[in-house]
């Protein structure tokens, strides 16, 4: 009777919530992708609401990717191939133009999502605010686990967040100036607020960004973001 009970309320509970879409702009990432962020969904509660949304521009390294997702996960998936130059902007632009959700969380392929995402992302992202975890960086070859022995706080990325497409629309979406990986990221935290939408920031322990070689460039600050003081 109990168990029935809960089982209740956990789907009223659920109801209430809104579907997510997790997308992701990806170029030979796919690996990680399968090892990291499918495998926190398939592990995540609120299954039922989630869709997955890809945007592959040509990755060569993995044969048949698009089915080794549809293998593991049984719910929705949104997967579009366009072999082309890769650009963060402009492939996440697409993964996110694509997904089916107003509601959308933003990820990386090297990242370790929260089993409980669906309901964070309900939680911060409200008409007027947008969310920008603060994820935590893992040290090379350390485990995956939150611990100041194995990772520290990336304070300074943006790059991963949770919105609705109004409020990506109405921040004018990711620039597509930026030709390279790096300050796409910030320009958009910058369009967030410019558009009226306050992009929060909260330290997610179970949001971990595993170890890779810096694929950004060094560049210095863009001309029209340095009054900002970045």
């Amino acid at each position: 009777m109990f168990a029935f009970l809960s089982h209740v309320l956990l789907y009223r509970f659920s109801k209430k919530l809104k579907p997510v879409s997790i997308c992701t702009g990806i170029k030979n990432r796919t690996p990680q992708y399968l090892d990291y962020v499918l495998a926190s969904i398939l592990k995540m509660d609120h299954k039922e609401l989630i869709e997955i949304s890809i945007f592959d521009c040509g990755s060569e390294d993995v044969t048949f990717f698009e089915q080794k997702i549809r293998e593991a996960w049984e719910g929705k998936l949104i997967f579009t191939r366009e072999p082309q130059h890769f650009t963060r902007s402009a492939s996440f632009n697409a993964a996110i133009d694509q997904c089916t959700n107003n509601l959308f969380f933003a990820s990386d392929a090297d990242m370790t999502l929260p089993k409980n995402l669906v309901n964070l992302c309900n939680k911060y992202v409200t008409r007027k605010t947008a969310w920008f975890p603060i994820v935590y960086n893992l040290f090379e070859d350390r485990p995956a686990e939150f611990s100041r022995k194995n990772g520290g706080w990336r304070r300074v990325g943006k790059g991963m967040f949770a919105s609705t497409k109004t409020q990506f629309e109405k921040a004018g979406k990711f620039n597509t100036m930026y030709r390279q990986w790096g300050w796409e990221d910030i320009d958009l935290w910058i369009s967030y607020f410019k558009a009226g939408v306050v992009p929060l920031r909260t330290k997610c322990k179970s949001m971990l960004h595993h170890w890779h070689p810096s694929l950004q460039i060094k560049t210095e600050t863009p001309q029209h973001l340095k009054k900002f003081n970045i």
